[in-house]
């Protein structure tokens, strides 16, 4: 009888065990999130550190990581997300943002944002990031990173070539790329050029847009409802970029498909001395090459204005922020990974891991490890300078419009001239749809 009763409660024990296991399976939440950092090397390291940490303060809630091609990024998303489906939780930057909130791609995260404290929550956030996420006075996401585009270059090259001083204007720094193409072995090929500029799709905004500023032109008319690249200030903007690529010879071959990783690659291994970047460039191109000890040789100066222009614009800002995807079937366990990636606490850590100065300004203005970097303080500067690129739905078709029309000026398919006419009148082209 004893034996039989020790047998019973046994199994009812093993049942119960079984049975709480299943409910405890059954209550994990499992959300993704996607981000075109999490496919390079160093910050998906860090992304994937900030992952592991959020399941560990949420053991209910696992995350899968997504990785994603920069260059393929938004097809997959918008294919995903018109089909129901789609990463729970991703990063843009603020290129297609407006694009993503007109068609209804991202979450309204103002209800989630009022359980925080509404207002009060987001005064900590720079006004002028919260612009690209709001519309009609809602928010669709929250901001992580801002910084304002400079120049980064090797001040090891720059003194083997007995250049004493950074460019101030686009005279100079065509000077300083011709100093600096050379062959590094007498009587050798050209094997260092002055300068790569990021001219294929992946990251090409925020890398032409600022000699554009640098001359005193843009790419639209201050209302953002006409192209403005009939001025004179863009046909020197951009004669001056087809004239270095295909009269001074001052970029490496193939510059015309040179994205921001082979960029950088290119001036960590001193196959170029400079490149337009902004404080991620650090991190990224010491990763690439370890033995150029990038943090010591690596130093920033602002964008090369001309002489006499009279605008205050002559850089861009980038802006990193995370966003809801309104296909989600977990909306809490989402919000709490998007306030998770962008808490202080993860802002100061990443500024640590992959040099980025943070949306909120208790972040850069407190913490000490920013205070205290030569980065930063060129930078921080530089954004009073700098503005975002056009805020509207169909920015992403004009900016490719006028890639291409330089692309094809670049391969001498088309005259300079004819190749920014016919950027012009597509893009207005574009803006004119209704």
């Amino acid at each position: 009888m004893v034996k039989r009763i020790y047998w019973v409660c046994l199994i009812l024990m093993v049942l119960c065990l079984s049975l709480m296991g299943t409910v405890g399976r059954a209550q994990e939440v499992k959300i993704s999130y996607s981000d075109w950092q999490l496919a390079q090397d160093i910050w998906g390291r860090s992304l994937r550190e900030a992952i592991a940490e959020f399941e560990r303060l949420n053991p209910g809630i696992k995350v899968e990581p997504e990785p994603v091609a920069l260059a393929q990024r938004d097809v997959k998303f918008t294919t995903a997300i018109r089909a129901g489906s789609g990463p729970d939780v991703f990063a843009l930057d603020v290129n297609p943002v407006k694009q993503y909130i007109k068609e209804g791609w991202v979450k309204d995260l103002t209800p989630f944002i009022e359980k925080e404290g509404g207002q009060q929550w987001l005064s900590d956030f720079y006004p002028r990031t919260l612009m690209p996420v709001t519309e009609d006075n809602k928010v669709f996401g929250v901001p992580k990173n801002t910084v304002a585009m400079v120049m980064v270059y090797n001040s090891q090259l720059f003194k083997e070539a007995g250049i004493k001083s950074t460019p101030k204007n686009w005279k100079e720094f065509r000077d300083v790329c011709k100093k600096l193409t050379k062959a590094t072995k007498p009587g050798g090929p050209v094997d260092q050029w002055g300068v790569a500029f990021v001219l294929a799709k992946a990251c090409f905004d925020l890398r032409f847009s600022v000699v554009l500023r640098g001359f005193g032109g843009d790419f639209l008319t201050p209302d953002w409802k006409q192209s403005a690249l009939n001025t004179p200030e863009a046909k020197e903007a951009f004669n001056y970029v087809v004239d270095l690529i295909l009269k001074d010879k001052v970029m490496p071959p193939g510059v015309a498909q040179v994205d921001c990783n082979e960029a950088r690659r290119h001036l960590a291994f001193k196959r170029t001395a400079m490149k337009i970047g902004t404080m991620w460039s650090i991190t990224e191109v010491s990763g690439f090459n370890p033995d150029l000890r990038g943090w010591e040789v690596l130093e920033m100066f602002p964008i090369p204005q001309k002489e006499g222009t009279k605008s205050k614009i002559h850089s861009t800002l980038y802006q990193k922020s995370i966003f809801m995807n309104p296909n989600t079937k977990h909306p809490e366990a989402a919000w709490k990974l998007i306030k998770f990636l962008t808490d202080k606490k993860q802002m100061e850590k990443w500024f640590v891991d992959n040099n980025m100065l943070s949306c909120r300004k208790s972040v850069n203005d407190t913490y000490g490890p920013i205070l205290q970097s030569k980065y930063a303080s060129v930078v921080k500067k530089e954004i009073e300078y700098a503005d975002f690129l056009p805020l509207i739905p169909q920015w992403p078709e004009c900016l490719e419009a006028f890639r291409v029309n330089l692309q094809a000026a670049i391969a001498k398919q088309k005259t300079p001239d004819q190749a920014l006419k016919d950027a012009h009148e597509q893009i207005n082209a574009i803006l004119a749809r209704k």
